[in-house]
């Protein structure tokens, strides 16, 4: 039977719950998880920030993805092969997958995924970085797919997982607004129902081919207040908090009944400078550099982070493809903010828009940005902060008015150690979330991905990296550590380089 027949849709103040027809609620353990910023979907091919990976990583899978070393492995493929001109990839598919409603798992499923991925209709944020660039998908038989591409890519593999999952294809029997209603995956959780900026409810996948969760259901509630979360972990109510707030950090690690997990993260923090503004406020280099400079990223990370996080140079972080240019970043240096701004004629009297998130998503993000504004302030910059709560922050960042700000606070994930899933979005003059323009630099993005010689393409990104480290599109500041929460019953080991827990082999004595 079809999932969909049997499902029932309730709306109801500000709630949007889909419920499992004919399957009764688990029956064993329930890991109650607390986060601080709830998902904007459930359609996998809608996603818009890292903070829907809390939601998607359990449901959806890959043809490709990462193991929980952050290591690259198979998923809903076995293997590939690939033409000697990088064009066309043939992939033999695992053979004992299932979709939540119990379909087997088929090449039509693939090729289904891009076509739905690519709809127009569905204005999918991610589509650049890897389903865009597919030009046929074709389904060989029922084990086996090929993708055709556009041009070679050589970060596809890298990004088969985050960037493109795949969905069953009767999916376009019920459309894409129903199917996000109740969307049906083939990872190791299956969905169960949402309750809009409350909770949204996961079950074990027990057929699931390999991955089997460690509990049977997952509750993860939507706790905007971290001190609450923090509360919530100490009483038992949570066996699992994201984002423990770094003030209570050393609290928590002191409790007999709970255990801090911190955990290096690729999570990006920087700003985004609008170049585009019409009044070339940002045009002059030297501004640029300027900001670069008057920022004291060790105090903030210091006294506002207090040390969880690592400072970036060349605006990436050690381990990402081509960040080793040997460039030592922006060092804090006030009077020289000051010098580049008498040079480039910086009106003393002009008022700098700064946009930051609240607290939520990001640890410290409003203190942060105040601690920004205060040294921009040092250097003769005028600041004006507004702290945005977090979709209302993603929605102005993808709306890219240029003239509605000077510089925005970003939090930004890489998902592998290959930037090629940042760089088109953030940085490239089209990009979804880029509020920039260099064409310089665009030729630059455009040609990372067509090397087949890795250590030519490194070189080309070390090339890249040291160009927007000497022309500061965006100032790097640092990359966040993580902070778990959990009680002691609880077996779980966080994964390193995603700022979400993957959580299918959380398990509770």
């Amino acid at each position: 039977m079809s999932l969909w027949s049997g499902t029932a849709s309730v709306f109801a103040a500000g709630m949007v719950m889909a419920v499992w027809s004919g399957a009764a609620l688990a029956q064993g353990k329930t890991a109650t998880v607390a986060v601080g910023a709830d998902i904007s979907t459930t359609d996998p091919h809608k996603i818009s920030g890292g903070n829907e990976y809390i939601f998607f990583t359990q449901v959806f899978e890959g043809l490709y993805g990462h193991d929980l070393k952050g290591q690259l492995e198979p998923h809903l493929a076995t293997g590939y092969t690939v033409s000697s001109d990088g064009l066309t990839y043939t992939f033999k598919l695992r053979s004992n997958v299932k979709w939540h409603n119990g379909d087997p798992f088929v090449a039509e499923d693939v090729v289904y995924s891009w076509k739905r991925a690519t709809d127009p209709e569905i204005k999918n944020p991610r589509l650049a970085i890897l389903a865009g660039n597919i030009k046929e998908a074709k389904a060989i038989d029922s084990s086996t797919v090929e993708l055709v591409l556009k041009k070679p890519d050589a970060s596809m593999l890298e990004n088969m997982g985050e960037y493109w999952y795949i969905v069953p294809s009767h999916a376009a029997k019920v459309g894409h607004e129903e199917f996000a209603k109740n969307p049906v995956g083939s990872g190791p959780y299956r969905f169960v129902e949402r309750k809009v900026k409350d909770s949204f409810t996961l079950d074990a996948f027990k057929d699931h081919w390999g991955r089997k969760p460690g509990v049977d259901r997952l509750l993860v509630r939507i706790i905007n207040d971290a001190q609450t979360r923090v509360a919530m972990l100490k009483t038992g109510e949570a066996d699992l908090v994201v984002d423990v707030p770094l003030q209570s950090a050393k609290e928590v690690e002191k409790d007999p009944n709970v255990k801090l997990h911190v955990v290096p993260s690729l999570q990006n923090i920087f700003l985004t400078i609008s170049n585009r503004k019409s009044d070339g406020t940002w045009k002059d280099v030297r501004v640029r550099q300027a900001v670069a400079h008057a920022i004291d990223r060790k105090t903030i990370i210091d006294k506002v982070m207090l040390g969880y996080a690592k400072q970036t140079t060349a605006n990436c972080q050690v381990g990402v493809l081509g960040c080793d240019t040997g460039k030592p970043g922006y060092a804090y240096d006030p009077n020289k903010a000051k010098a580049l701004l008498k040079e480039a004629g910086w009106d003393p009297s002009k008022t700098i828009k700064l946009v930051g998130i609240a607290p939520g998503r990001t640890p410290q993000s409003k203190e942060v940005a105040e601690a920004i504004a205060f040294f921009l302030n040092q250097v003769g910059m005028k600041t004006q902060v507004e702290i945005m709560e977090y979709g209302a922050w993603l929605r102005f960042a993808y709306a890219r008015e240029a003239d509605k700000a000077d510089l925005i606070f970003f939090t930004w994930t890489d998902y592998n150690n290959d930037p090629m899933g940042r760089l088109p979005r953030s940085m490239r003059t089209d990009g979804a979330l880029s509020w920039n323009s260099h064409p310089e630099l665009d030729a630059l993005i455009d040609a990372a991905n067509g090397f087949t010689d890795p250590q030519a393409r490194l070189a080309h990104l070390r090339k890249t990296w040291t160009w927007i480290n000497d022309n500061v599109p965006q100032v790097g500041l640092w990359t966040v550590d993580m902070l778990y929460g959990t009680r002691k019953n609880v077996e779980w080991t966080p994964a390193p380089g995603v700022s979400w827990p993957v959580l299918w082999k959380l398990a509770k004595k």
